[in-house]
Order: C-alpha cells, then sequence, then structure tokens
C-alpha cells in the first residue's frame, strides 16, 4: 500500500496542486470511507485489493484533470458507484459544483454519507435514472459530464444532450474497447499506456456531436 499510496501522491505534485499534505489526508479518509462501505454496499469490486484503489481508482479518475479546466464548471458524474470520478476530482477541483448521479438507491445513501463525512461543499447526490434525471424540474444545467463506468447506450444520447449545456461536452474513461462510440463523432483528448495503468483514453463528445451519424 506505501508504494501505491506514493506513487499518487508523486502524481498529485506532477499537477503543481496545493496544500499536497491535506488532500493526502482528504484522500486517505476517503480511502478508508470506500473500504468500510464497500463492506455493506457493492461500490467498486471487492474482488480489487485496497491498496490498489490509490492508482486505479483515485489517479485514473484524475487524468481527466490534466486535459480540463473545472474551474466554476457545472459537473455531473453519471454512473458514480462509489463517488468515481467525481469525489476525487471535486477533491483537487472545489471550484466546481459537483452532482453524482447514480441508479439505485443504496449507493445514493452511501454516497451522501461519503460526502458529508469529507465535508465537500457545492457537490450533491441525486437518485435517479439518466432518462428521468434529464426531464427533473430545477436540476443544473451541465457544462461536463463524466462517464467512467456505464457504455454510452443509444438510449443515452437524448437525455444527455438535453442535459448539457449547447457548449457542454461528454467525457468518457475508456481502455481498448471503443465499439459503445461507432457513429459517434468524438475526439480523444488523452491517451495513456503504463504499467500503472494499462491503457487509458479520455474521449470527449461535444453535446452537438451526441447522435449516430
Amino acid at each position: 500500500m506505501i508504494q501505491e499510496k506514493q506513487i499518487f501522491e508523486d502524481y498529485l505534485k506532477q499537477l503543481d496542486l496545493n496544500d499536497i499534505p491535506h488532500l493526502m489526508g482528504q484522500f486517505t479518509h476517503y480511502h478508508k470511507l470506500l473500504l468500510s462501505y464497500n463492506k455493506q454496499v457493492n461500490l467498486i469490486s471487492r474482488k480489487m485489493p485496497p491498496e490498489k484503489y490509490w492508482l486505479q481508482h483515485f489517479l485514473d479518475s484524475l487524468l481527466v484533470v490534466e486535459c480540463v479546466d473545472f474551474t466554476d464548471y457545472t459537473v455531473l458524474d453519471f454512473g458514480s458507484g462509489g463517488g468515481l470520478p467525481g469525489i476525487p476530482i471535486k477533491l483537487v477541483e472545489p471550484d466546481c459544483d459537483m452532482v453524482l448521479l447514480d441508479s439505485i438507491n443504496k449507493k445514493a445513501k452511501v454516497l451522501t454519507e461519503i460526502v458529508e463525512a469529507l465535508s465537500l461543499p457545492r457537490t450533491s447526490i441525486t437518485c435517479s435514472r439518466l432518462e428521468d434525471y434529464a426531464f427533473m424540474p430545477r436540476r443544473p444545467s451541465f457544462d461536463l459530464i463524466l462517464c467512467r463506468a456505464v457504455p454510452l447506450q443509444e438510449r443515452y444520447y437524448s437525455p444527455l444532450r438535453r442535459l448539457l449545456k449547447p457548449s457542454g461536452f461528454l467525457v468518457m474513461y475508456k481502455s481498448r474497447a471503443l465499439d459503445d462510440l461507432k457513429g459517434i463523432r468524438y475526439e480523444e483528448i488523452l491517451s495513456r499506456e503504463d504499467e500503472l495503468l494499462g491503457r487509458r483514453k479520455l474521449i470527449k463528445i461535444a453535446q452537438r456531436d451526441l447522435m449516430k451519424r
């Protein structure tokens, strides 16, 4: 665990963030919360050793920070699960508004408790299907929607377009398979392959391009 945690801390330094000791304290707290709650509710794979969280979940979640400026953005984490990637991003990018969306009530309740335990400002949790959330009254419109664990099915195109501002965009975390993007115009904004994360890509899709061509 020490090695993985140290690699993660070094990565935070590479991002040129302020007050790394404080951030590491927050991520350590989040790590403990995830480990504890995951025994009650299946937030992330229980087959993964806890020491792997630092790189496979926390560092991976933060890759988008390398290529997107979150300042004053309104952000939706679609299919948030254990708060990934939304919570790690919120910890290092406090000047954004974050909504964590999950359709499973048990997960949404746990997310609420985790956000409260971490004292995250400007962060809310909604339990809803994406298709229903898009038509909720008084919900925000988003500059950015993050999708780390959900394939881009055709039934999501219209709700995603409705949720995004005209200038907004979707960012998807991908590894090798891009089958769900066939017929979609997209931009690859990050590509990386190393022994720590394997192959990772970040795919950006503009609001107007969320449709088959």
